[in-house]
């Protein structure tokens, strides 16, 4: 007896369903991202933030680190020293604690990074290659 009740109660179940199905069609319930307003307002929020980042990853040659008293000195000395030998590269000051570092260059790979390192080996012999983010230039 409890089976047959199971089995009538399912049965109306499927069949409660499948008139849903017929009532609404596939329209009714989907409808594409396109036309939802708030789909429009995330594609301009992310262009927005887009426009307020102009950094992508990339890779820099790091020439300077160093922590201490006279570090953050010594690190300007070494970016001054670097901007008027190599006309055309930027070098970047930054900190993180305890150390500042002095980074050069925008390489968008690796190779690029490696080919410049290469160039200036002699002059810093212990530079080295980093990921970093680096900056889109026009």
């Amino acid at each position: 007896m409890q089976k047959i009740k199971y089995a009538f109660l399912s049965l109306f179940l499927i069949f409660q369903f499948v008139g849903f199905a017929q009532v609404y069609g596939l329209e009714d319930i989907y409808r594409p991202l396109t036309q939802e307003q708030r789909f429009d307002s995330l594609i301009m929020l992310h262009k927005k933030l887009n426009a307020l980042d102009n950094t992508i990853p990339g890779y820099r040659i790091q020439i300077y680190f160093e922590s201490g008293n006279y570090s953050k000195s010594k690190a300007i000395e070494v970016k001054e020293d670097f901007e008027s030998k190599y006309y055309g590269y930027h070098a970047y000051v930054s900190f993180n604690e305890p150390y500042y570092r002095v980074r050069i260059g925008d390489f968008r790979t690796k190779i690029e990074a490696v080919g410049f390192l290469k160039r200036i080996v002699r002059r810093y012999p212990n530079a080295f290659e980093v990921k970093d983010r680096i900056t889109v230039s026009d």
